[in-house]
């Protein structure tokens, strides 16, 4: 079994603040520097990811994390996209209602149906101030994937058959890190780690379309996440083991769950050395002062041919 140890500590709102090569940045940036200079803005999709997380973690430590941030909607669908970047940024919501043209004859001003789910959410969300909402639809899709994630054994490849309800309630969650290279500083956030005395055990929470999806983005670009975590563990524990998992929930049913991680060997090799590229080109560029390109070097395609 898997014990507790001691980690890190920083508040979170002072990590985010922090100044610093963050995987985020990397993933843009390794797109195009023009992706790295978009502004991140919040849509409602991600909310859905931290519900996912806080319900893992009430789970896990008997909180009411999930109760404290979101609240169940009696609304259709899922929510629209823009309304949780409108409660994030405290906007007001009576004025996101869509209006039509008064009538020629009457004056009278009614509510435009086209935007009849926009205005249910948004009755939701008036009378619940401050709260992020989910439908009742997606807190039950939540629920079960809830429940198969945490029947999941992430070391099972190892001999080690713990599932996740039994190894998460000894970690602790959104640790933040923060390491120095020569003059780059970086930093991640760690959705759950846990300390041995020879080994550091670190997850990422995922949720995904579905788990062919989420093995694409692996290969396209959460391959980075892994090798900047895994750095900076390294570097603070150098005398311990670095063990990591992305722990993945698919929302397409059966909601299946499944743990990845990059192949050792390639990761090792290849993947250590691109990572390590990709951080001195994005620094250098941020020492230039993060200038736009507009274009893309030249990709020769490969097409067969019968």
């Amino acid at each position: 079994m898997l014990k507790q140890g001691t980690y890190l500590d920083m508040p979170e709102k002072e990590y985010r603040a922090l100044p610093a090569i963050n995987y985020s940045s990397l993933a843009d940036f390794k797109e195009s520097q023009d992706h790295a200079l978009v502004e991140r803005v919040p849509k409602s999709y991600f909310e859905e990811g931290t519900a996912f997380e806080l319900l893992i973690e009430d789970k896990a430590k008997g909180s009411d994390k999930f109760g404290a941030r979101f609240f169940i909607a009696n609304a259709p669908g899922t929510m629209p996209d823009d309304l949780a970047g409108w409660i994030e940024s405290g906007e007001d919501l009576e004025s996101k209602y869509v209006w039509c043209k008064p009538d020629k004859k009457t004056g009278e001003v009614r509510f435009n149906k086209t935007y009849d789910r926009r205005h249910m959410w948004l009755d939701e969300c008036r009378a619940n101030p401050g709260k992020m909402p989910v439908g009742k639809d997606r807190k039950e899709m939540l629920d079960k994937m809830v429940d198969n994630f945490l029947l999941m054994q992430p070391f099972a490849d190892a001999g080690t058959e713990n599932p996740l309800a039994e190894i998460l309630p000894i970690a602790n969650f959104q640790v933040p890190i923060i390491w120095y290279v020569g003059k780059m500083r970086k930093k991640a956030l760690i959705d759950c780690m846990i300390e041995t005395k020879k080994t550091i055990y670190a997850f990422d929470i995922k949720t995904a379309a579905d788990i062919e999806r989420f093995e694409w983005m692996l290969k396209n670009k959460y391959w980075i996440q892994e090798a900047h975590y895994s750095a900076g563990l390294g570097q603070i524990f150098p005398d311990k083991n670095i063990v990591w998992r992305f722990l993945v929930a698919s929302k397409a049913a059966p909601y299946i769950s499944q743990p990845f991680c990059v192949d050792p060997f390639s990761m090792s090799d290849n993947g250590t050395q691109a990572y390590f590229d990709l951080c001195t080109r994005y620094f250098a560029w941020v020492e230039d002062g993060k200038p736009p390109r507009g274009w893309k070097d030249l990709k020769s395609v490969i097409v067969y041919f019968d």
